[in-house]
């Protein structure tokens, strides 16, 4: 567990430091690409993860079936859902997915099938392809600085606070 790690205590105030030094500016990435609609945002990523799981989740799938854009193809690999597993998974209204989901829609980032599934456009990461490769690179950068503060052990000073 992270809180017996060696350097754990006595850099607590680092780590948060390097935590905040990667999620912010992805807030802010996030924030961006989403014109500001952070609900939007995490209604899409809800999305995904549903859809994708269960054939990523197989490490002998590979990942270039979900890049067809035969929608009938895709539906077979991925993992259906609607507005209500949404709004249930992410804690919101559902008027509010459903609103959210018909933006989505007009960005080409979602489609509904007849059946009324919600399902990732076949093309929708090469709308996030940079974004994901920088977010990736900060992220390895990040863990890598986490993984230094929990090793270190800095002797903690037995003074008293302000003397």
């Amino acid at each position: 567990m992270v809180k017996s790690a060696p350097g754990y205590l006595a850099n607590r105030a680092r780590i948060s430091l390097a935590l905040s030094q990667f999620t912010v500016p992805l807030l802010s990435r996030i924030y961006a690409a989403f014109d500001g609609d952070m609900v939007a945002a995490l209604v899409m990523g809800e999305i995904a993860h549903r859809n994708v799981e269960g054939w990523l989740g197989q490490p002998d799938n590979f990942e270039d079936p979900l890049y067809s854009p035969d929608p009938a193809h895709r539906e077979h690999l991925l993992r259906p859902c609607n507005a209500l597993s949404i709004a249930e998974a992410c804690g919101l209204p559902r008027e509010t997915v459903r609103r959210k989901v018909v933006h989505l829609i007009e960005r080409g980032f979602v489609y509904r099938n007849d059946k009324g599934h919600l399902y990732l456009a076949h093309d929708v990461g090469d709308h996030f392809a940079d974004m994901t490769a920088q977010i990736v690179e900060q992220l390895l950068l990040t863990a890598a600085r986490l993984d230094n503060l929990l090793k270190q052990q800095r002797r903690l000073l037995d003074v008293e606070p302000g003397g």
